[in-house]
């Protein structure tokens, strides 16, 4: 199962969400500051990050330029108490998911799916590319009767 840090300065999301992951299997754990998540992600501890992007202190561009920087493999789930304000900024930030704060544990889970690489995914031989056939339109004749 996959590594995966919750970092949020909101203890009751973090650990509704640790509580999910940990059911789910996973190895999971929480800290309340950027500077712990880009500490732990030098070091290549988790597969996944999922991210306050509204905590006071380091700002969200630059958590998540730092973010890139140490660890541009990891995925980034954000969180945030109103996320359509970030949604549009999501696909150039390389958001897997944009959630709030109020994510019920079953979307967050399906979010954590999605964003982990399957197991195997690299070592898993390569589909065969299905030929296209191509349609060439008869001509439609008329009988007339």
């Amino acid at each position: 199962m996959a590594r995966v840090m919750i970092c949020d300065d909101d203890r009751e999301t973090a650990e509704r969400l640790i509580a999910a992951l940990r059911a789910a299997g996973h190895e999971a754990e929480t800290c309340r500051h950027t500077m712990d998540m880009l500490r732990a992600a030098a070091a290549g501890r988790y597969d996944l990050v999922a991210l306050g992007l509204d905590m006071a202190g380091f700002g969200r561009a630059g958590a998540v330029e730092a973010m890139r920087e140490i660890a541009p493999r990891v995925p980034l789930i954000a969180l945030h108490d109103r996320p359509t304000e970030i949604m549009r900024d999501a696909t150039r930030d390389g958001f897997a998911a944009v959630l709030p704060r109020s994510v019920d544990a079953k979307s967050f889970m399906y979010a954590v799916a999605c964003a982990l690489p399957e197991e195997g995914a690299a070592t898993a031989p390569a589909r065969p590319e299905r030929r296209r056939r191509t349609h060439q339109p008869t001509a439609l004749k008329r009988t007339v009767g």
